[in-house]
């Protein structure tokens, strides 16, 4: 072989691999895509002008298409606007019109991914995009009109705070009837979302509202939640207020026993999904606080497992609405700036710790498992030196705070929230709650309720202590 043929081969062959790297260099580069298919309806025959459609995730917005100026029909019929093709992934908002609106959309390989867009006056109505089939058939049953949305209401929670539609926009709730001196069905229901506070993401509301306006101020509901750790909202208001709130559900005001005992899911839209009436099945046993409230209409409704739902039917009914979706612990984004004193009236600020881990416990006097879970939380503290532990006393009187402290010899930072403003900003619902923050201050997840070392251990490695 001649050095002209060798040369000659080998340049033949060095193109060959450069061709075969590019090639395999584009289809690397090239994102996985799936099928997008854009519907539009509304709550009555609309038209909508000629607009561009963007779709947002993580890495901010993107062109989705174009749509001309078109009549939309009235759901549940839908108009097709376009079918596109976009990188696989979760995207959380869509623009049109002028207006953005969030949706949770998941795309996928090899699948049709439609996403619907519900109109009003050619616009987009707020909270009416829904991504997925299940979504979709959901948002169509609720612009036509064939589910029950709940009226507007101000309610006021446990700590004294405003409780509105808003604060329920976007979760799906579980909503029960109860009052504080109820002894036969409201003890089991509270056992009931005991069990669901464990096995529920955040993203699930629990939510239980009082017939008895008279006896049930936020501060009797407030000591009521923390004698057996309910980390979920109590609301009241005033009889008229009530009243006029629990009228969609035919509950009616009462103080006695008697009364009709209603459990509601209502999804993230706003719509009531379904009703759960009589007492669950709790398995045949409470925690002793709960149990010493049962009269003994109360113990024969325990023992012979209620009216015969439980746990398993909410969970099946939130998944069938989606609920069931979200991380047990939903975390992202950066946590609220915070600077508080100590019990010494000393300040403090989160912004101290920047670079360091830390796990921040709202807590409380009157709450039970706050006192329970404290001593676990002091020993986590002392086998991770570089975690910081922030422990934060919600609404309390500081003499209270500081007997609490004295009496289990917490050696942590203990704060002092006396107004609950810190609480507020965190989205505080429920005590004992726990968040978990990384070095660079952003939430790594948070715990509802009492927590243990299994509940704690992956969080704070999550965290890096």
């Amino acid at each position: 072989m001649t050095r002209r043929t060798l040369l000659i081969r080998r340049a033949a062959l060095a193109v060959a691999i450069g061709v075969a790297a590019a090639v395999l260099g584009h289809l690397l580069m090239t994102p996985v895509t799936g099928d997008v298919l854009l519907l539009l309806t509304a709550r009555q025959a609309d038209r909508i002008a000629a607009t561009s459609v963007d779709l947002h995730s993580a890495q901010g917005w993107m062109r989705l298409g174009s749509i001309p100026s078109r009549a939309v029909p009235k759901a549940p019929e839908t108009a097709e606007a376009f079918l596109t093709r976009v990188p696989v992934g979760s995207y959380d908002g869509v623009r049109l019109a002028g207006e953005s609106i969030a949706v949770a959309l998941g795309v996928q390989k090899d699948i049709l991914n439609p996403l619907l867009v519900g109109l009003d006056g050619g616009r987009p109505l707020p909270d009416s995009a829904y991504g997925g089939t299940q979504a979709v058939s959901l948002g169509l049953n609720e612009l036509s009109g064939q589910l029950k949305a709940m009226l507007p209401f101000r309610l006021v929670d446990q700590f004294g705070r405003p409780f509105t539609n808003s604060d329920i926009a976007g979760h799906d709730v579980l909503l029960a009837a109860f009052h504080t001196s109820c002894r036969e069905t409201c003890p089991l229901v509270a056992g009931l979302f005991l069990e669901l506070r464990q096995r529920l993401p955040p993203s699930v509301l629990l939510v239980e509202v009082t017939t008895d306006p008279l006896e049930d101020t936020p501060s009797l509901l407030r000591d009521y939640a923390g004698r057996f750790g309910a980390a979920w909202t109590f609301a009241t208001a005033d009889a008229q207020t009530l009243a006029a709130f629990w009228k969609p559900f035919d509950v009616v005001l009462s103080t006695s026993d008697v009364h009709r005992s209603t459990l509601a899911l209502i999804d993230r839209h706003g719509y009531i999904r379904t009703y759960f009436l009589g007492a669950p099945d709790v398995g045949g046993t409470l925690p002793a606080p709960l149990d010493s409230q049962l009269s003994a209409a109360g113990r024969q409704l325990l023992s012979s497992h209620g009216n015969g739902w439980g746990d398993s039917q909410i969970l099946d009914a939130l998944q069938a609405v989606g609920g069931l979706a979200s991380p047990s612990s939903s975390g992202g984004g950066p946590a609220p700036a915070l600077t508080l004193e100590t019990l010494n009236g000393k300040r403090v600020s989160l912004v101290d710790f920047r670079g360091r881990p830390v796990l921040i416990n709202f807590w409380a006097t009157y709450c039970a498992p706050c006192r329970r879970e404290m001593p676990l939380i002091e020993r986590t503290a002392a086998l991770h030196p570089r975690l910081v532990v922030l422990l934060i006393d919600e609404r309390d009187s500081h003499q209270s705070a500081s007997t609490f402290v004295a009496d289990l010899q917490i050696t942590s930072t203990v704060l002092f929230d006396g107004d609950g403003q810190v609480g507020d900003a965190y989205g505080i619902s429920g005590l004992p709650t726990t968040f978990f923050i990384h070095p660079d201050g952003g939430i790594e997840g948070r715990y509802i309720g009492e927590t243990n070392a299994g509940i704690l251990g992956p969080h704070i490695s999550a965290i890096g202590a």
